[in-house]
């Protein structure tokens, strides 16, 4: 399979800089977080010049385009798994449920909210959110729109969590992302979604429409700021 056109401008920049590759999902993850990551944006930002700031907002619409292709689509796991390593995979003790599986699974559990209400879902180890990407997309095979959903998703490792919030943010679903422990209870950072707002109760009839692109675009045109001025 050929490389995404997103990843062979991470790839291109990583002839000049490290991990390229964390530093897009850093600057992603800050767009998503509508607002919440302006300064750590700046300080990512900052390692780039201008012409390859260009190149890495060109990977960003690149993502974008993917998604709305297909908004359950994991834009993340499987580059981020062949970078890791099967080794550090052992070691970290990481593993990451293929797509097709995880759909499969959410398929044989999930069901409709109960009417007034949204549906309650909690990913205690999120990766780069597959489970909750195919959450959504069984809810919206049985007729019902993630906007009824209420997703937290939570993960140890600070990498996932932010390839989850652009996986999720990007799909529009209404999600608090957490970097925490979910052994422990503990919470170090949350980031909401972009659709979260949005999220609302199900009425008790079938959708007769999923989300549209024009709808998710207008999402994040409402909660994502412009984006920053930098140097470089």
């Amino acid at each position: 399979m050929t490389n995404p056109r997103w990843l062979k401008i991470a790839l291109k920049l990583e002839q000049r800089h490290s991990d390229v590759f964390r530093d897009l999902v850093t600057l992603d993850a800050c767009v998503c977080s509508s607002g919440q990551r302006e300064d750590e944006y700046r300080l990512t930002a900052g390692k780039f010049t201008s012409e390859e700031l260009n190149g890495l907002c060109e990977a960003f619409g690149d993502l974008l385009r993917l998604k709305l292709e297909d908004p359950f689509l994991d834009l993340f796991s499987e580059t981020y798994m062949g970078r890791l390593g099967k080794d550090a995979q052992r070691h970290l003790g990481e593993v990451y449920t293929p797509s097709s599986v995880a759909l499969l699974m959410t398929k044989l559990v999930m069901h409709p909210p109960v009417p007034g209400d949204t549906l309650k879902v909690a990913e205690p180890a999120a990766g780069s959110g597959t489970l909750v990407l195919a959450a959504a997309h069984a809810l919206e095979d049985l007729g019902v729109s993630r906007l009824h959903m209420q997703v937290v998703a939570t993960d140890l490792n600070p990498c996932a969590v932010d390839m989850a919030l652009v996986n999720l943010g990007l799909a529009s679903i209404p999600a608090v992302v957490r970097h925490g422990n979910s052994l422990t209870g503990q919470v170090f950072r949350e980031y909401s979604t972009p659709a979260w707002p949005f999220a609302c109760p199900y009425s008790g009839e079938p959708d007769t429409n999923r989300l549209q692109g024009s709808d998710v675009l207008g999402i994040l045109r409402l909660t994502v700021p412009l984006p920053v001025e930098t140097t470089g």
